[in-house]
């Protein structure tokens, strides 16, 4: 028997998957739209910037844009139990959204000084004057975290014993 509560489960973390590859499909699309067009310098330059990644920036400009595409069709694939290694693409999307998220992350705050709130009591995680915040940013970590560790059920198949 199929339970109410099962199927808003299903319902809740479709909705934030999709969503959440949603936003990184949008950014990544501007990114290859402005490798194709031939306007990457910015986003060369940006790679660039980043350690580890400064060795090969037009590749990692294109494996950055063609990654945050992909999340949203991993995702996406992943909602799809039936399908083979539906599992392991989600899992695998989730582990591309965190790498990506935790540079994101990385470069805001080290390289160019913005923090996760514009104000609080907490004065280490404030923006300075000038600064912009990056809550929204740094909330991609716990929702790539969840992605990776969150388990599909065969909602179909619920044992209303228990």
């Amino acid at each position: 028997m199929f339970k109410n509560n099962y199927f808003f489960y299903f319902l809740s973390d479709a909705f934030l998957k999709l969503s959440f590859g949603l936003i990184f499909f949008n950014y990544g699309y501007g990114k290859l739209s402005s490798l194709l067009s031939g306007n990457s310098e910015g986003l060369v330059n940006m790679v660039s910037s980043i350690p580890f990644f400064n060795n090969f920036p037009f590749f990692f400009s294109w494996a950055l844009a063609l990654g945050e595409i992909g999340v949203l069709i991993a995702l996406f694939y992943g909602l799809f139990y039936s399908l083979p290694f539906s599992n392991l693409v989600t899992k695998i999307a989730g582990i591309m959204s965190l790498v990506i998220s935790l540079v994101i992350v990385y470069q805001h705050i080290f390289a160019w000084g913005d923090n996760i709130f514009s104000y609080g009591p907490f004065e280490i995680f404030n923006a300075k004057e000038g600064k912009k915040p990056i809550f929204g940013q740094f909330l991609f970590i716990p929702i790539s975290i969840y992605i990776i560790f969150s388990n599909k059920n065969n909602y179909n198949l619920v044992n209303d014993t228990k």
